[in-house]
């Protein structure tokens, strides 16, 4: 199964999650009437007058009430938790765990090897570069949260950073990494959204048992018998809820750990990085343990078992035993932990960082096929191939552009320096239009790296967007304001768009809309090829017009082959009026609704239109990387002529 299958599976998932849930309700409501009625019963003992009889269990009427009352508590505490999840993504999980943002621009050697090693896989794999969340907790943990990779944030405890070699680490994120290209995120935090809803019913629980009672000559004479028996079951019930939603956390997510597990292992090609990881929170005396009152509703995002609980190590946790996940990756293991010295391995990684981590010069990159078929392969299943091509992206990136798209100032003004056209007139008039709208400080920063970004190799513009997402991220709401309308303002003082200034455009702000605007899972909308094939045609015209619009057939010979790929006949592409960059915009927002099996489709037909000639030039490794992003779907490196 390939990344488009395991995309399918979560979309599944998900409607087995919902089944459960809708199943859990019932049996909530029948156990909150039960608790009622019970209620009602014990509270004819404290009345004179008859009620509700002993033999009239059942009442029609009062089921309704109840099924009403406890159905608007569950679906309304669970609308409102993913409502305000998706106002914050992935943040929303961090902060709720206490976590704070580490700056892009991190000077400890820890913090910084770990955001490079956060860089290096999201570049090698295609995806957003993330912010990285530190909780300040001494168990050894980490977890992958957001809707989509866009709104996406890794966060990781102070415990694993100090703790974990760059090996051990290198395994954790790719793990985590491959929580996000499996769809695994996206399903928990819809998870965690829809189980809100259940944790209510022990809250209105609590609620009645501690409800004062006022009458017309007294107040405060404390809680009616009845109510305090009702309060007490609803309060069980609500326990019994949680579990139940355990449970649910259990079967849905516990076997993804191993499927995550072994994607590490594929990407990094070094079993022993995250099995030693494991064994590091085996022999810890904190293990994985985090501290937080919110850990039980976030315990199925975590890397290994965050709950303090006695029935941390049953069959029905959110995480498989550690002796288990290890034997997956080393079978020879023989349950056996040596026990963590933390002093010892917090001084050895300090030193390990401060000595450089940086890839060695003498890395040899090993290029991706130009292949459609071998590329399809590598979307959300990256290899050592790819990991060692990012890590020579970043070898070739001039050290002072990478400090400057480290900080939020100076990323503003390398996006903007990128923007900049190489014509020295309409350049001036760009610098002119910029002056106007842009923060003063981020416009002299801009004159400060024009020329350094000006000199570097065309294929590391798209990388340097990637590299500059984290530090764009920690602008305020009214600083992002003013980036938006200053790169549109760029954009548009030449009367024109390129292709460049469109994909970079595309790229950034709709990575950023997610940080500072609502953000969910993407409906799917289109689950037949005829349906999206008008999208498609626009598509492909674009991609065929842009890598062979100078040869002799000026791409329609690529076009047919492509669109043939999705349905038979004779095509002929369309013209420049009904294929403009607008058009071609629409079209991505269209096809990013389709199913995962259409998206491999639609990725494998634009793939075969680019490299039908053998190599790919920058441009058309730029639109390439603005389809895949379009679609939601991490598109490694790939070699450009």
């Amino acid at each position: 199964m390939n990344f488009f299958g395991y995309q399918e599976k979560a979309r599944r998932n998900t409607v087995v999650l919902v089944v459960l849930f809708i199943l859990a309700i019932a049996l909530i409501t029948v156990a909150v009437y039960g608790a009622v009625v019970v209620g009602i019963l014990t509270g004819q003992f404290f009345v004179d007058q008859p009620g509700f009889s002993s033999d009239q269990l059942w009442s029609r009427e009062l089921f309704l009430w109840i099924s009403a009352g406890t159905l608007l508590v569950i679906l309304g505490g669970s609308a409102y938790r993913i409502h305000t999840l998706s106002q914050g993504g992935g943040t929303a999980v961090a902060e709720m765990l206490g976590g704070n943002r580490l700056p892009a621009s991190a000077k400890n050697p820890l913090d910084r090897r770990l955001l490079n090693v956060v860089e290096e896989m999201a570049i090698a794999s295609g995806l957003p570069v993330p912010p990285v969340f530190i909780l300040e907790q001494s168990g050894v943990n980490a977890f992958a949260a957001g809707f989509t990779p866009s709104d996406t944030v890794i966060g990781i405890t102070r415990g694993a950073v100090e703790l974990l070699s760059r090996d051990e680490l290198q395994g954790v994120i790719a793990h985590e990494f491959s929580h996000i290209f499996n769809g695994d995120s996206a399903m928990k935090m819809r998870m965690m959204g829809m189980l809100h809803g259940i944790t209510l019913i022990s809250d209105a629980g609590i609620g009645l048992m501690t409800m004062k009672r006022t009458t017309r000559y007294s107040r405060g004479r404390g809680t009616h018998p009845g109510l305090v028996v009702v309060g007490l079951l609803l309060f069980i019930v609500g326990t019994v809820g949680l579990v139940i939603a355990d449970m649910i956390k259990r079967a849905v997510s516990r076997q993804r750990e191993f499927l995550a597990d072994a994607a590490a292992v594929q990407f990094t090609r070094n079993p022993e990085g995250i099995a030693n990881a494991l064994k590091v929170i085996g022999g810890y005396k904190q293990g994985s343990k985090i501290n937080h009152s919110a850990t039980s509703q976030a315990s199925h995002f975590f890397f290994g078992n965050a709950m303090k609980s006695w029935y941390s190590s049953d069959w029905w946790a959110t995480h498989p035993p550690l002796e288990d996940r290890i034997r997956r990756i080393e079978p020879t293991f023989r349950g056996r932990f040596d026990k963590v010295d933390s002093k010892i391995r917090s001084s050895a990684n300090m030193a390990q960082a401060s000595a450089g981590f940086m890839v060695a010069p003498g890395d040899q990159v090993a290029h991706a096929q130009v292949n459609p078929d071998a590329i399809i392969a590598m979307v959300g299943n990256p290899g050592p191939e790819s990991l060692r091509e990012a890590k020579a992206i970043l070898k070739k990136m001039p050290a002072r552009v990478r400090d400057f798209s480290h900080d939020p100032y100076t990323a503003r003004a390398a996006v903007y320096a990128l923007l900049l056209d190489s014509d020295r007139t309409q350049r001036k008039i760009q610098l002119q239009v910029l002056e106007k709208s842009a923060d003063p400080n981020v416009f002299r920063e801009t004159i400060e790296i024009l020329s350094d970004v000006e000199s570097l190799s065309p294929e590391l513009r798209l990388p340097l967007t990637e590299m500059v997402m984290p530090a764009l991220k920690e602008m305020s709401l009214p600083q992002y304001r003013v980036f938006k309308k200053s790169v549109g303002a760029l954009i548009k003082a030449d009367h024109q768009v390129s292709l460049f200034e469109f994909s970079l455009y595309r790229m950034v702000i709709r990575r950023l809309n997610g940080e500072f605007g609502r953000s969910c899972a993407t409906e799917v909308k289109y689950h037949r090829v005829k349906a999206i094939l008008p999208h498609c045609r626009i598509l492909l015209t674009l991609l065929a017009r842009t890598g062979h619009g100078e040869s002799g057939d000026g791409g329609d010979k690529p076009y047919a082959e492509s669109m043939s790929m999705l349905e038979e006949g004779e095509h002929a592409m369309l013209d420049r009026k009904e294929s403009r960059l607008t058009h071609f915009d629409q079209a991505l927002k269209a096809l990013n609704m389709a199913t995962p099996t259409l998206k491999e489709m639609v990725l494998k037909a634009a793939l075969h239109c680019v490299v039908c000639n053998g190599m790919v030039s920058v441009k058309e490794g730029e639109l390439l990387r603005v389809i895949a992003d379009g679609l939601d779907c991490p598109l490694p490196p790939i070699s450009m002529a």
